[in-house]
C-alpha cells in the first residue's frame, strides 16, 4: 500500500514538473480556492434563504449571476487574446475576496444579488486565464490528466474544509446568519493571501501577449475569423453550453433539499460534501489518464449514467447512507465536465484560446441564465424533487446525441483546427 501511494506521487511529481510554471500556480491557486470555496458552498443557499430569500428569489440570484457572466465573457476572452492575462487574472482574484465580504457583511438576501454580480465577474476572469493558461502549458497528451490534477489538488484542501466548517458553524450558533456568517471573513482574509502569491508568481505567457497594432483584425473581425472554415464550433458550443446546464439548474438548491426535504444537518451536509471530494481524489486523475489514452468521449459516456444515479438517489433517498452516496456519485458530474473542457481546449489553436472561450461562455449564459430561475419554478409548482429529474431528462435528450455527432479530439494536434480529425 506504501509503495503504491509512493509510486503514485512519484508519477504526479513528475507529470507536473514536465509542465510550465504556470500551470503549478494554477493548481495552486485552484486548491487555495477549492478550499475557501468549500468552507461555505453546503452554506450558501441556506444562509440566502436565512437572510429573506424564497426558492424563485434564490434561483434569480444564480440567473442573474449566469447573466452577468454571459454579458462580459466574449469581451474577456478578446482582451486576454489581445492584452495577455495576468491583470485580468488578478482582478479575477482580489474580486473573490470581495464576494466574500459582501457576503459577511450582508444585512439582507438582495446584497447576495452583487456578490453574485462580483462573483460571477471573478469565475470568468480567472476560468478564461486558466484555459489560457493550461492550453499555454500543458501538451494535448496531457490535458486530461492536468485538468483533473488541478481539480484533485483543489480536492484535497476541499477535504478538510466542510469538516472545519461544520464545528466553527455549531459553536457561532448553527445554521443560521449568525452561525454562517463568520465563515464568510475566513474566506476574506484566506483570498488575500492567494492574491499576494498569484502577483509574485504569475508570468504572462509569452504566446498570448499581445502584438501591437494590426495585431489582430479587430473585435468583431477576429470573432468572425475564428470560426472560418469550421465545421464542429457551433456544436461544441451547444455542447460546452448544455454540459453545465444541470449544475446551473440544481445547484441552487441542493443543499437545500437535502436539509428541508432529507433533515441534513450541517454535519451530514458537510459530510456529504467531503464525499464527493474522496471519490474526486480517488477517481479524477485515473479517469483522466484513461481519457487521455483511450478517448474522452468514451470516458464521458461512462460516467453520465453514474451521476444520473447521484441525482435519482438523492430524490429517493430513505438515510443519511443514501445521501452521501448521492453526494459521492455527484463528484462523476464535475469529472465529465472536466473532460469536456479538455476536449473544447483542443478544438481552436492556442492564440485564440481567449477568444473562444469568450464565446464558450456567452452562450453557457444562454442556456443557464434563465435556469435556476425554472429550477425555482419548478420547486415551487411541481415540487422539489423535479428539479433534479428535469436535467436528466434535458441531458439526455440533447447534450448525448450532440456528443455522439462531434469527433474525437484526443489525436487533434495542438495546432489543428476542429472539423479535421
Amino acid at each position: 500500500m506504501i509503495d503504491a501511494i509512493a509510486t503514485t506521487v512519484g508519477r504526479t511529481a513528475k507529470f507536473i514538473r514536465r509542465q510550465k510554471d504556470n500551470y503549478r500556480v494554477a493548481i495552486t491557486r485552484s486548491a487555495a480556492n477549492g478550499f475557501l470555496l468549500n468552507l461555505t458552498a453546503q452554506y450558501d443557499a441556506i444562509y440566502t434563504v436565512a437572510l429573506g430569500a424564497n426558492a424563485v428569489e434564490l434561483g434569480t440570484v444564480s440567473s442573474i449571476g449566469s447573466a452577468i457572466a454571459a454579458l462580459i465573457s466574449t469581451p474577456v476572452g478578446w482582451l486576454v487574446d489581445c492584452h495577455g492575462i495576468k491583470r485580468l487574472y488578478l482582478l479575477g482574484t482580489a474580486l473573490l475576496a470581495g464576494v466574500a465580504l459582501a457576503y459577511a457583511l450582508a444585512p439582507n438576501w438582495q446584497v447576495i444579488i452583487f456578490a453574485t454580480i462580483l462573483s460571477s465577474v471573478s469565475m470568468r476572469l480567472t476560468g478564461t486565464g486558466c484555459s489560457v493558461l493550461c492550453a499555454d502549458s500543458v501538451k494535448n497528451q496531457d490535458r486530461a490528466t492536468a485538468q483533473n490534477l488541478c481539480v484533485t489538488f483543489a480536492s484535497l484542501l476541499s477535504l478538510i474544509a466542510p469538516l472545519i466548517a461544520a464545528p466553527l458553524i455549531t459553536a457561532f450558533g448553527g445554521l443560521t446568519v449568525q452561525g454562517i456568517r463568520p465563515l464568510y471573513y475566513i474566506r476574506f482574509i484566506g483570498y488575500g493571501l492567494v492574491l499576494l502569491f498569484v502577483a509574485a508568481q504569475l508570468r504572462e505567457p509569452a504566446r498570448v501577449n499581445g502584438n501591437g497594432a494590426g495585431a489582430e483584425p479587430g473585435f468583431m473581425g477576429s470573432f468572425r475569423q475564428l470560426f472560418q472554415g469550421e465545421t464542429f464550433l457551433g456544436r461544441w458550443l451547444l455542447i460546452s453550453s448544455l454540459t453545465w446546464l444541470p449544475n446551473s439548474m440544481t445547484a441552487p438548491f441542493l443543499q437545500l433539499f437535502a436539509h428541508q426535504a432529507k433533515g441534513a444537518d450541517q454535519y451530514l451536509l458537510g459530510i456529504m460534501t467531503t464525499a464527493t471530494i474522496v471519490a474526486r481524489l480517488l477517481f479524477g486523475v485515473p479517469l483522466g489518464r484513461l481519457a487521455d489514452r483511450i478517448g474522452r468521449k468514451r470516458v464521458i459516456y461512462l460516467l453520465t449514467p453514474l451521476w444520473y444515479a447521484s441525482h435519482l438517489l438523492l430524490v429517493f433517498s430513505f438515510n443519511s447512507t443514501t445521501l452521501i452516496l448521492a453526494g459521492a456519485l455527484q463528484t462523476f458530474y464535475a469529472i465529465s465536465a472536466g473532460i469536456t473542457g479538455a476536449m473544447r481546449l483542443e478544438v481552436v489553436p492556442v492564440e485564440q484560446m481567449g477568444k473562444w472561450s469568450g464565446v464558450v461562455g456567452l452562450f453557457q449564459g444562454l442556456v443557464t441564465i434563465p435556469a435556476p430561475i425554472i429550477g425555482g419554478f419548478i420547486w415551487r409548482e411541481l415540487g422539489p424533487a423535479y428539479v433534479f429529474i428535469v436535467p436528466l431528462a434535458v441531458d439526455l435528450l440533447f447534450r448525448i446525441p450532440l456528443l455522439i455527432s462531434v469527433p474525437e479530439t484526443l489525436k487533434i494536434r495542438t495546432n489543428q483546427r476542429t472539423g479535421r480529425p
